[in-house]
């Protein structure tokens, strides 16, 4: 019962950073993007053209960085996004900044609901472990779940593996434990009754479950993904633009 509650008064707390929020662009990264469109040809050591090849580039770059491991966008996201896949030289040079911040908002509302049903999930906490089951950790050339509820099913056994890993390594730790003490109690009886001093002391901290740390990490991990920060959003669409050219290429915004 106590675990219960715990666990429901941190995914209120998560839920407090669901609410909505959309970042839009300032009216003067329209001229930063044209001469970004200017320059990027002309000063690169290439001077490739601002062509649909870069812009393709561009696209790709940017999804990837949001989405890595294919486990927050739709495909039905993906495929909306990719109308403007060979358009994005032209709004550039257009001053229109626009597809940067479309694909951040639309990020941010995607993961909200990603992280919405996994924090449920662990406030649950209710796993069966006894079935056999496959989880893909590394997702990057899998495709993206086509529905919500496939979505949801990555998301399941993401969290029942995250709860699992942390739950044998804490297991792990427990017999490490009790093997140092285990050596201990042949030494002398002065550092085991010191010993046991330690233990009794250390014993009335309050453990965290795996579902408890689990919800302050994704809670963590929201606040840190859709913090509403234009700059920050502009930085990013354009690095990686600037990578379409060259992957060591990078735009800085003012503050960095």
């Amino acid at each position: 019962m106590k675990k219960t509650y715990v666990a429901f008064l941190m995914l209120m707390a998560a839920f407090a950073v669901f609410a909505e929020t959309r970042v839009a662009p300032q009216p003067y990264y329209g001229q930063i993007a044209k001469r970004l469109g200017d320059m990027l040809p002309k000063y690169r050591v290439s001077q490739r053209e601002f062509s649909d090849e870069i812009s393709r580039r561009a696209w790709t770059n940017l999804v990837s960085f949001y989405d890595f491991d294919h486990s927050v966008f739709l495909e039905s996201d993906l495929e909306r996004l990719s109308l403007r896949q060979n358009s994005l030289d032209d709004e550039l040079k257009a001053g229109d900044v626009s597809f940067g911040f479309d694909i951040y908002n639309l990020y941010v509302q995607r993961l909200k609901e990603r992280i919405f049903f996994a924090t449920n999930l662990l406030a649950k906490g209710e796993w069966d472990f006894s079935e056999n089951e496959m989880y893909r950790i590394r997702r990057k050339d899998a495709p993206w779940p086509k529905t919500r509820k496939e979505a949801e099913a990555h998301w399941f056994k993401r969290m029942k593996n995250e709860v699992l890993v942390h739950n044998l390594a804490k297991e792990l730790d427990v017999e490490e434990a009790a093997a140092k003490k285990a050596k201990v109690k042949s030494e002398e009886q002065m550092e085991v009754a010191a010993t046991n001093v330690v233990d009794a002391a250390s014993s009335t901290n309050k453990v965290e479950t795996a579902e408890e740390i689990l919800i302050k990490k994704y809670r963590q991990y929201v606040m840190v993904m859709t913090e509403p920060d234009e700059e920050a959003v502009l930085q990013h669409y354009f690095s990686a633009v600037c990578r379409a050219y060259d992957p060591h290429t990078d735009y800085m915004s003012p503050a960095s």
